[in-house]
């Protein structure tokens, strides 16, 4: 029995020191919480007063700001913007917008107060410089005045003694007047004669002028704003013949018109050739009557070939009239690089056209730049490249005399023109042809054309006849 009751006795010491043992763990929790959360409570009184702090010292220095602006500080943003917007209008309309600010324009101010200033300064010197000079030349008058006055008043103790040879000097002296007069009287007419006669010139060549200049007006305004039906059609296609690229124009002899000739090909419906969309080239081959001519398609599209009743027109050939050109840089017409000034010439020439200026062979020995002179009956000058790639001395002489022209097409109203698009109007196409292969090479330079080869005809055994297949022979 008494063994049972130490037993019960025991598990009560447990259960208890259990309990306590609880207790305190308990206690050391509650306690290091409330540690943290002291902690935290004091960082976050920290981080307030700092708050604060930085919220006074902002607002301090947006007081000061507006204090250093001319604002009381209890003034808001919406008090201080309707000032600001007047100040930025009156006083900084000729600054950039991100420059609008008083800092930048106090310094413009101050700027524009220093160079016053100094203006102020340098007149004052002037002004100093001035009197000086005036002084000066006060002094020499007076200087002056003195012995003009010293030598009045020996004259007039002399006055006795030479009042007799003044009378025979002032005698003398209107003899000579009386010559001079005449003389003078002379020269005026004669002087009088000269002005007229140069007058009369004058006038005469103020006619001419004048009528030059109107006649240099009209030409200017003539070229210089042509008549948008100015440029009517040379001709037009009257039969073509698509299997042999051929057609027939309605120009011939009677029109003046000569073989190899080229013109470009615009559709009927165009009343301006010179501003059609071009849809084909042809070169003429023979001139057979007073107005009919074969000539050859050189140009022309599947999409829209060359039709009976298509316009012709050539910027060079001219019926009955023979047109000026000009040309002026590097003439590279078929890209190999190469001079082609020649060639420009002989299809200008081809068409009953003359080349009135082109740029003077490099290195002559009379040192020109140009040959040749335009006047304002030049149709184009034709520009090609303004240098030379690989030669700087040509490529120096090709700008000089490319500037040259250029500057006299613009005093004569002459109308300029690429090299690539006078070609393209013309008509004209280069039977051999440079392409530069690489990574510049373009596709169009490499366009598909049609097959032409005739393929052979098929063998095949006529319909209803029977053919007996036999084996090989061996041999």
């Amino acid at each position: 029995m008494a063994a049972k009751e130490n037993q019960g006795l025991q598990a009560i010491i447990i259960v208890l020191t259990l309990l306590v043992l609880g207790l305190l763990v308990s206690v050391f929790l509650v306690n290091n919480a409330k540690k943290t959360a002291r902690a935290q409570a004091d960082d976050l009184q920290t981080r307030n007063t700092e708050s604060q702090r930085a919220q006074s010292q902002l607002q301090e220095e947006a007081n000061n700001y507006k204090t250093w602006m001319g604002f009381s500080p209890e003034d808001s943003i919406d008090t201080l913007r309707e000032p600001y917007t007047a100040d930025m209008a009156r006083y900084g309309e000729n600054f950039a917008e991100e420059e609008r600010n008083y800092r930048r324009i106090l310094e413009q101010i101050e700027n524009d107060y220093n160079k016053m200033a100094s203006d102020e300064s340098n007149a004052k010197d002037q002004v100093k410089d001035l009197k000086q000079q005036l002084r000066a030349v006060q002094a020499a008058a007076n200087a002056q005045i003195e012995e003009y006055v010293k030598q009045l008043e020996e004259a007039k103790s002399d006055a006795a003694s030479e009042r007799v040879k003044f009378a025979e000097q002032d005698n003398q002296i209107k003899k000579e007047k009386e010559e001079i007069a005449a003389q003078l009287a002379a020269q005026r007419t004669e002087h009088d004669q000269q002005i007229a006669s140069l007058r009369s010139q004058i006038s005469e060549l103020d006619g001419k002028i004048a009528k030059l200049d109107r006649a240099n007006d009209r030409l200017l305004a003539e070229r210089q704003s042509p008549d948008p039906f100015a440029e009517p059609a040379d001709g037009k296609i009257t039969w073509v013949n698509q299997r042999y690229s051929k057609a027939w124009i309605n120009l011939g002899t009677a029109d003046g018109l000569r073989p190899q000739v080229t013109f470009s090909v615009y559709s009927p419906n165009e009343a301006d050739a010179s501003k059609a969309v071009k849809k084909g080239s042809i070169e003429v081959l023979r001139v057979m009557e007073p107005h009919l001519a074969e000539v050859r398609i050189t140009d022309d599209s599947n999409q829209d070939p060359v039709m009976p009743g298509d316009q012709i027109y050539s910027q060079v050939w001219n019926r009955g009239r023979q047109l000026g050109f000009a040309f002026t840089g590097f003439i590279d017409i078929d890209g190999d690089n190469k001079n082609d000034s020649a060639l420009l010439k002989r299809i200008i020439q081809a068409s009953n056209g003359e080349v009135d200026a082109a740029p003077a062979p490099y290195g002559n020995e009379s040192g020109d730049i140009v040959d040749g002179e335009m006047d304002v009956a030049t149709r184009y000058l034709i520009l090609g490249d303004r240098s030379r790639e690989g030669n700087q001395a040509e490529s120096e002489h090709l700008s000089k005399a490319w500037d040259q022209m250029n500057e006299d097409a613009d005093s004569l109203g002459v109308e300029t023109i690429a090299l690539d698009e006078f070609i393209t109007l013309m008509g004209w196409r280069s039977d051999n042809r440079a392409v530069t292969l690489g990574p510049t090479a373009r596709p169009d330079a490499f366009p598909a054309k049609p097959h032409t080869q005739e393929l052979p005809r098929k063998r095949t055994q006529p319909t209803g006849t029977f053919r007996k297949r036999l084996p090989p022979t061996p041999f």
